[in-house]
């Protein structure tokens, strides 16, 4: 016998079909608040990303060592990778660590550097930059692993009239409002001592042939071990003597390359960076000149250095009563002070 299925009726057919009612009725509820989960994390994401957004400032620097100041032997055309660093409110502090660091190489050869950042608007971040020559790993001159102190290496194999020991610094305390595009001067740390002699050839020493030095030392009393890029100056002290190295410009007959000092050029016998002690001081240098015909020895003491100047000693170097004068150029400039005669 065959039943076929009836209609739901009275009142049990009333309540099943409420019973579905109010199921589907549930089921709805749920996908809706399902969905305005969903929605409200989607809306609560993006107004965090977008708070993030509206904080970010882009920020583009230009750093390069001006013509003004970079006469030396190269002309900083050697500097090729910049080291940076960036710190907070805790920059003081010896124990912080940077918010971020880097190095950007010189790929254009032009002693020009960029850099972009992304950072957060309404801070202060404070900047250290420092460019070196690149050098190969174990033959670095200097330790900046933290450059908010820069220290040497080593002084013990330091060669005289070595431009690769040439080196620029900046330290900038920022406020980013927005967008910033900034072009900073690098500034070199050192005194840079040079030895120039009005002329080789000597007629009261009645030589057979020309004069010329080949090459020098020097060697130099209580220059300092490390140089703090935050109050520009250097610190500790230490008698250094640079080794015996050919002249400046390289060449082993010392014609070519000129000291200029004011109007006048004058034979370069030996150029050296010295990191002073505190900002200036007055140090005691030995140099020895190594000629065609002998040996010629120099000393003089309280030499003024001062950092990023430069001291020229010249006049007639290679007699045996030496008249000289010390000069000091401010911050590598035509303009000169003369100290002593």
């Amino acid at each position: 016998m065959i039943i076929a299925p009836q209609p739901l009726t009275g009142l049990r057919g009333a309540r099943e079909k409420m019973r579905k009612t109010m199921n589907m009725k549930r089921r709805l509820l749920n996908l809706t608040a399902i969905i305005a989960m969903l929605l409200s994390a989607v809306a609560c994401q993006k107004d965090i990303l977008g708070g993030i957004w509206w904080r970010e400032a882009k920020v583009s620097f230009n750093l390069q060592a001006s013509e003004l100041h970079t006469r030396a032997i190269a002309d900083a055309s050697n500097i090729d990778v910049l080291h940076w660093e960036i710190y907070g409110a805790d920059v003081q502090n010896p124990s912080s660590l940077p918010l971020a660091e880097g190095a950007v190489m010189d790929s254009d050869g032009d002693g020009v550097f960029s850099l972009d950042l992304t950072l957060i608007k309404d801070q202060t971040y404070h900047f250290i930059f420092w460019a070196q020559v690149d050098r190969e790993e174990g033959s670095e001159h200097y330790e900046v692993s933290d450059l908010r102190q820069v220290g040497i290496k080593t002084y013990e194999d330091e060669l005289a009239n070595d431009e690769s020991r040439a080196a620029f610094f900046a330290y900038e305390p920022i406020h980013v409002t927005g967008t910033l595009n900034k072009t900073i001067t690098l500034y070199r740390p050192f005194a840079q001592v040079n030895f120039g002699t009005v002329h080789y050839d000597v007629p009261s020493l009645n030589l057979t042939g020309d004069l010329k030095v080949n090459h020098s030392e020097v060697k130099v009393t209580g220059i300092a071990t490390s140089f703090n890029t935050l109050t520009g100056m250097g610190e500790g002290r230490q008698d250094v003597l640079f080794q015996k190295n050919v002249t400046p410009h390289g060449d082993i007959d010392a014609v070519e390359k000129k000291l200029e000092v004011k109007d006048s050029r004058y034979h370069w016998l030996g150029m050296n960076y010295f990191i002073v002690s505190g900002d200036e001081d007055n140090v005691k240098v030995d140099a020895t000149f190594h000629t065609t015909h002998g040996i010629v020895d120099l000393s003089i003491d309280n030499v003024p250095i001062r950092e990023n100047y430069r001291t020229n000693i010249i006049g007639d170097l290679l007699t045996t009563e030496a008249v000289f004068k010390v000069v000091v150029d401010e911050n590598f400039e035509a303009s000169d002070i003369i100290v002593n005669n």
